[in-house]
Order: structure tokens, then C-alpha cells, then sequence
């Protein structure tokens, strides 16, 4: 049974694996008791909504609290739809692509190298500290082409933006801490416009659409959005997979297989399913598996649930298993004219940290209790205690 709304605390274990199953046994469409939205837990369900931007849009909110909240301006691509969605896209896609990922790894698997450096046989070693959190950091901040002296703020700021990663905020800290990244990225912006670098603010910065350059507020809608994009969701799929090899020491041994490696980052992803939900909302009436949908409800897409469906995945949902093929699309990066625009480098950056510990290390366990973030948006570890040996 679905909870009146999302109480604190909710998510302090990770995705409630079984509230996700008994609303699937509904039939995976649900309306929420007392939220004015549908949700939508099966594959098929979000599946079909995230396909088909025309019958469900993004720009009337993503998130519960935005429902009902008209914008000015988009708080980030994540809130626009076909055709502006695909003018901004093209902005900043090819920084990207898999070719310019690439280019990056060599850079990306030194860093690797030298936060794993300290890791010693039989040691505790938290991965959320001291790999998962800057490892995404620093990667994106390459990108951005950011200082090193400021990667700090990043992090702080990237935790202030999303609900819940960061409990011992209070909501003027958040606010401030918000304030203050928009000045920041507003500030290098302008430098970048007068001086251009090789990074993906310059590129930013001297591109224009429909001829007209992005303004101030455009510029800081994208780069906060590749901030938290490039940090938080990889961050997540890091640690919570290297804690499914850890419980799954099995899966571990079974790496070593020739050609492993594409199936493994492929079930963490489904496994981990770091985003929780993002909403749309219907234009107009449907029938959505099964269920009448009306113009202008809201539908609630619950990834985590879809990635443990057992129609789209098989029986062995419940189990981590780095030899899956599933016909089925894995749905972390969302789907669609929305498909995560970092995937590549999340891809890239979970095989790189991968390789490395698998070279050095035969097995991995579990030293402490796991911790949660309890984000009701972006789920995932906050300290893991793991030993490699």
C-alpha cells in the first residue's frame, strides 16, 4: 500500500523494493492515495510514458513539489519538451558523445589510479568518501573546465540542489548555497564568453540558439543541470554496485569471464537505479496499460521499480547478476527524448573504476553497516565501509 505521501525517512534503507512489488501486483498504475498523481511502477507503464513526450510533458514539473508551480524560465532541460528540448540538447550533446569520452579516459583512469592508491589489502576503506563522491566530481568539473581550488563548492553545491542528499541543510542553507552557485557559474560564464577555453562552458558560452546566445539564466539552467547529472546519479551507481559485488561475492569471481564487462555495468545500473522518480503530465486522454489517464494528470515514474519488474527482466529479478541480457531496455538514464545525456561518461567512468579494482583486488567485503542518503529523488549510499583484498 502506497503511504500518504513520502514521510522522512522513507528511503532511509535505499528503494522499497516491496512497496515497488505490491504496486506492480496492481497492475503497475496506480492513483496515489492522497498526492494528485498516478504511479506508474511497471516497465511497461514507464517505459511507454517516457517514449512519447507528445502525450506526456516534462515542462509542467518533474518533481511532487513542483506540481502545480508554474516556471518563468525551465529550471533545467530536464523541464522542457519537444521542439525547445532538442534546440537546447544539441547544445551540448557533443561534448558528450562517445568519441569525446574517449578522448577523456586517459585522464579519468590516472585519477582512478591515484584515489586508489591508498587502499590497502584488508582495510577499511569508505567508497563513498574516498571514490564515489570525488571521482564524478572531479570528472565533471574537468569537463566544466573548473579550477581545482573550487571543486570543494562544487560538491556542497551539488548536494544542496537535490531534495534530501543532504539532510543537515536547512532550507535558508540550501537556498544560500543555490545563490551562491548561480553567481559562480553566471561569473565563469562571462569570462568564458570573453575568453574562450576548450571546455564545455566555453562551448556554452559562444553557442546560440534559434541565433540568439543563452542568456544568464539559460546558462546556469544547463550547468547546474551537468553538474548534478554528472555527479550525483554516478556517484550512486559506484557505490551501490561495488555493495552488490560485496553481497554477491560470486559475482565478483564471475568479472573474470571474457567480455563481462559491458552485462556488469549494465545490471548495476539496473540495480542501483539511482534516480527514484521524475514526473510527467498527460496532454491529453489515454489508456495507459490498461488504466484511463485524463489531460492534464500527473504520473509519477518509479525507475527503481521498473529495473526490478520480472516481466521485463525475467524471475531472477531479486538477484544481481552480472551475465544478465535482458531484451528488455534498463530504464536508470530514463528513456526517450530525455535519455541521460552523461551516460557515456557514467558508463565510462564505472568500467574505468571497475578494471582498476578487479586488477588489484579478488575479493571485496562488506566492514560497516551501509547508509543511506534517504533522498526521496536521487537514492543512494552516503558512507560504505568495504575492504578489498
Amino acid at each position: 500500500m502506497i503511504p500518504d505521501g513520502f514521510p522522512d525517512g522513507f528511503y532511509g534503507q535505499g528503494h522499497p523494493y516491496g512497496l515497488y512489488e505490491e504496486v506492480r501486483a496492481e497492475g503497475g498504475l496506480v492513483r496515489h492515495p492522497s498526492l494528485p498523481l498516478w504511479v506508474a511502477a511497471s516497465h511497461a507503464a514507464v517505459h511507454a510514458v517516457a517514449s512519447d513526450p507528445a502525450a506526456y510533458r516534462s515542462g509542467d514539473g518533474i518533481l511532487i513539489d513542483e506540481i502545480g508551480k508554474p516556471f518563468d524560465t525551465p529550471p533545467t532541460i530536464m523541464h522542457t519538451d519537444p521542439p525547445e528540448h532538442g534546440r537546447y540538447r544539441g547544445l551540448v550533446a557533443p561534448a558528450f558523445r562517445p568519441s569525446a569520452m574517449r578522448r577523456l579516459e586517459g585522464e579519468v583512469r590516472e585519477r582512478i589510479r591515484a584515489l586508489l592508491e591508498p587502499v590497502e589489502a584488508g582495510r577499511p576503506f569508505d567508497v563513498v568518501a574516498e571514490l564515489a563522491v570525488p571521482l564524478p566530481l572531479q570528472v565533471i568539473c574537468l569537463l566544466l573546465g573548473i579550477p581545482e581550488d573550487d571543486w570543494p563548492r562544487f560538491f556542497r553545491w551539488s548536494e544542496s540542489i537535490v531534495p534530501g542528499a543532504a539532510p543537515e541543510l536547512s532550507d535558508e542553507e540550501r537556498a544560500a548555497l543555490r545563490m551562491e552557485a548561480g553567481l559562480y557559474l553566471v561569473e565563469v560564464s562571462n569570462e568564458r564568453r570573453a575568453a574562450p577555453r576548450d571546455d564545455v562552458i566555453s562551448q556554452l558560452a559562444q553557442a546560440e540558439v534559434d541565433g540568439d546566445r543563452l542568456t544568464d539564466v539559460e546558462m546556469v539552467m544547463f550547468l547546474i543541470q551537468l553538474l548534478v547529472a554528472g555527479n550525483e546519479t554516478t556517484r550512486h551507481a559506484i557505490s551501490g554496485g561495488l555493495l552488490a559485488f560485496a553481497e554477491n561475492p560470486d559475482q565478483w569471481e564471475a568479472m573474470k569471464r571474457p567480455g563481462a564487462m559491458p552485462t556488469a555495468i549494465e545490471e548495476i545500473l539496473r540495480w542501483a537505479s539511482p534516480v527514484v522518480y521524475f514526473l510527467r503530465t498527460a496532454t491529453r486522454p489515454a489508456v495507459l496499460v490498461g488504466r484511463k489517464v485524463e489531460a492534464g494528470d500527473h504520473i509519477m515514474l518509479l525507475y527503481g521499480s521498473a529495473n526490478r519488474d520480472p516481466e521485463a527482466f525475467g524471475p531472477d529479478v531479486d538477484r544481481f547478476d552480472v551475465t544478465r541480457r535482458p531484451e528488455a531496455p534498463g530504464l536508470a538514464f530514463g528513456y526517450g527524448p530525455h535519455f541521460c545525456l552523461g551516460a557515456a561518461l557514467a558508463r565510462m567512468e564505472m568500467r574505468l573504476v571497475l578494471q582498476e579494482l578487479r586488477a588489484r583486488h579478488g575479493t571485496v567485503t562488506v566492514t560497516g553497516e551501509p547508509v543511506y542518503n534517504g533522498s526521496p529523488v536521487v537514492v543512494g549510499l552516503r558512507s560504505l565501509g568495504l575492504a578489498f583484498g
